[in-house]
């Protein structure tokens, strides 16, 4: 397996639901939990891609505050693990970063991100040699904010172009779907795996 793409929604990440009364997407985040367990499986490290509002890289700290949810709705575990001291990551590369804890434990925090931006310019060479460095990759589906494209498996332009520089031409997509019967989620979510 190359590359897992999760559908990028603080939804995702427990605890960011208290009003509800079931939480609604507790089957999808038991796939992504096993879809990632398999991609990182014999200590590979994945490299979390994502839409951002800029090119960057590095360790980031997982953040929601961008989808108006204060980070204090964090777990607790997820919030001792990383340094306040990094720079907070975007809302998508933030749920793909926490999905991972749950999988690595203490070794999340050691993961880096990729974020490019939602247009489809070219990667700079630091990108791209980060791209084909990873051991697998762990891609935030989602449309930029905002957008046209809101489908929870959409991808920007963007992070199509990354996908596209890291070989994914070639590589088979295999999706788990999951409906959804809740006013205010879409009909459907999907886990998608690159292999």
């Amino acid at each position: 397996m190359h590359a897992v793409i999760l559908p990028a929604t603080p939804l995702l990440v427990p605890g960011t639901v208290p009003g509800l009364r079931t939480d609604p997407l507790a089957d999808v985040r038991q796939a992504v939990s096993a879809v990632l367990a398999r991609l990182t499986a014999g200590d590979r490290v994945p490299l979390v891609l994502a839409h951002g509002p800029a090119l960057r890289r590095g360790r980031l700290r997982p953040s929601l505050a961008g989808s108006g949810i204060n980070d204090r709705w964090l777990p607790d575990d997820a919030r001792r693990r990383w340094a306040l001291g990094l720079p907070a990551a975007g809302t998508g590369a933030s749920v793909a970063l926490l999905a991972l804890a749950d999988v690595l434990g203490a070794r999340a925090a050691d993961v880096e991100v990729l974020e490019v931006p939602t247009s489809s310019g070219a990667l700079e060479a630091g990108a791209l040699e980060a791209l084909r460095a990873a051991d697998c990759l762990v891609v935030a589906g989602g449309g930029a904010p905002g957008g046209l494209e809101t489908a929870p498996d959409a991808l920007t332009d963007g992070v199509r172009v990354a996908l596209r520089a890291a070989g994914a031409d070639g590589w088979s997509a295999a999706a788990q779907e999951f409906e959804q019967v809740h006013d205010h989620l879409p009909a459907r979510y999907r886990v998608t795996t690159l292999s």
